[in-house]
């Protein structure tokens, strides 16, 4: 009797034995049959300790070819992956320590395992990160180092700091009315509002936008990017790339506009050369538009002067209809008057003052067209059958008694219009000497591809 207890009292406990043995031996099973163990994402099963370390070095060489890209407040970054070091002997006797079985435990399945691999980042890449001033350096380069233990992706999302900071002065400004035909602007403030312009890095206006640019009209584009500009050259920017409208907008300047288009690859472009972030603020107040450059501290005084070095004055065109009555004209295009305009920027820092070209811009002239009637008044004819109220056979009329070869009545017309015509002379001349010298020259013309002005008459 009592050994049969005991017989019961063993085969209980190795039913508990078994039920605890047989579902990790199953589940064991089932991992090294899915997959195995990886070391840095990388599997392992079945490889010996050589074939491991050359697997693991072959994955990392091809993670190294492309850059870490870091992104965050509207900041870029690429961090070169070769500032990353791996310690992959280290990585494959974590593997061992965790994997190999005891002697005793010969009826154990292998353990299936997921190590991270031994990663650690040169001290330039810290420094790279706190470089932007508006991420927290520590914890995205966690992040970073994060990703490279297991070989992922290389897009990391940056943790950005409080940029509350940066609101303490604004350093630009621009404040325009809106055009009537700049539907899109609102959109276009939504997207930019907030953008963090870092020290040392280009700011591009097309790729700050994105896709969002291409529905976007070109008048609601080159409005914005005209005013940012306008911001830009208030500060020590670097401009990078900039196009004129080429026609005078109605806002601003000349000279202070800017267009902007993807399709003609037409960007603008500035690098903040300061040692502090800029925030861009923009907003809509009423029916203007307001670009602010904000910043912690404002070191620099720096003013923009537009210079006109030349006014160009239109031709005037003209053709003629039937359609008009006699005597009539009309005017089909209004002149407009062309210009070349130069930017200048001034700098003033601890009592020295210094002045840039910025950019020169040539906005050519708006020809007038005019129409006049082609149609011609008819002349009555004479008595004596001659067109006009001819007075020709007077004799007096052919009289030459000044002796210039010409008879006395087209001698005074001529000297009627040589003293018409010189006191017209007179008065440009006059006119011309009384000119500020400081004004722009003012010429007919314009300018060819070469960038050479080419004068023409009135």
């Amino acid at each position: 009797m009592k050994s049969s207890m005991k017989l019961g009292s063993v085969l209980i406990v190795l039913v508990l034995l078994l039920g605890i043995l047989i579902p990790n031996l199953i589940i064991d099973h089932a991992l090294a049959k899915g997959g195995g163990s990886t070391i840095g994402g990388i599997s392992v099963k079945g490889l010996a300790d050589e074939d491991i370390e050359a697997a693991l070095q072959e994955a990392i060489n091809t993670w190294r070819e492309t850059p870490i890209s870091v992104n965050g407040a509207g900041v870029k970054a690429k961090i070169d992956p070769a500032l990353f070091t791996f310690d992959v002997a280290s990585s494959v006797a974590d593997y061992h320590h965790l994997t190999d079985k005891s002697w005793y435990a010969f009826w154990q399945s292998k353990k299936t395992v997921h190590l991270p691999l031994h990663v650690s980042a040169d001290d330039r890449v810290k420094a790279q990160l706190e470089e932007t001033g508006v991420w927290e350096a520590e914890s995205t380069l966690n992040e970073v180092v994060s990703n490279a233990t297991y070989l992922k992706n290389h897009e990391i999302e940056a943790k950005v700091a409080d940029t509350s900071a940066m609101e303490a002065e604004r350093i630009a400004l621009s404040i325009e009315d809106i055009p009537t035909n700049a539907t899109d602007v609102l959109e276009l403030v939504n997207s930019l509002n907030d953008a963090i312009i870092a020290p040392n890095e280009p700011f591009s206006l097309l790729t700050a936008l994105g896709e969002k640019s291409e529905n976007i009209t070109s008048e609601s584009l080159n409005f914005v990017a005209s005013n940012i500009y306008h911001t830009a050259l208030q500060t020590e920017y670097e401009i990078i790339e900039r196009h004129a409208q080429k026609t005078v907008p109605s806002y601003l300047q000349q000279g202070l506009d800017a267009r902007v288009n993807r399709a003609l690859d037409k960007d603008l472009q500035f690098i903040n050369r300061s040692d502090q972030p800029n925030k861009l603020k923009i907003t809509v107040e009423g029916d203007s538009l307001k670009v602010e450059l904000l910043a912690q501290k404002k070191v620099k005084e720096i003013s923009v002067r537009v210079s006109k070095d030349k006014i160009i004055q239109p031709r005037v065109i003209t053709r003629y209809s039937k359609d008009l009555s006699i005597g009539r004209e009309e005017v089909l295009q209004k002149g407009q008057e062309g210009v070349r305009v130069e930017v200048y920027r001034s700098i003033l820092e601890n009592g020295n003052t210094t002045e840039e070209l910025v950019s020169r811009d040539y906005y050519p002239p708006v020809n007038k067209i005019i129409v006049k009637s082609s149609r011609q008044s008819i002349v009555p004819e004479n008595s004596s059958g001659k067109k006009g109220t001819s007075d020709s056979n007077d004799p007096d009329l052919h009289l030459d008694l000044d002796g210039d070869g010409l008879p006395d009545s087209r001698s005074e017309n001529k000297k009627l219009d040589n003293n018409a015509a010189k006191t017209d002379q007179d008065t440009s001349v006059n006119a011309n000497t009384s000119k500020d010298p400081n004004d722009p020259e003012i010429v007919y013309g314009y300018y060819d591809k070469g960038g050479d002005f080419i004068q023409t008459s009135p």
